[in-house]
């Protein structure tokens, strides 16, 4: 069974797709789309953290301060349809 959209919903998701491709132009990713929203993930560790955590905490962490930083720096967005 196929369900019919009215007018309103389908123009509140071409605006959220809109906003979704922007988010996708400045290095967002589109983790998940679900009926209500699109979920949206980054990463906003660099190369110089990396650096410095491995830097600071390699003596005693063995490298695992560096997974630790890596996992913490996601960010996810959601956009509400």
């Amino acid at each position: 069974m196929e369900k019919k959209y009215t007018e309103q919903e389908l123009e509140d998701r071409k605006e959220a797709k809109r906003d979704m491709k922007m988010w996708i132009s400045n290095g967002w990713e589109l983790k998940e789309e679900t009926p209500a929203m699109f979920i949206m993930k980054k990463n906003t560790a660099t190369g110089w953290g990396h650096f410095w955590v491995f830097f600071l905490t390699a003596w005693f962490t063995f490298g695992i301060g560096n997974i630790i930083y890596h996992f913490s720096c996601n960010e996810t967005k959601k956009i509400i349809k």
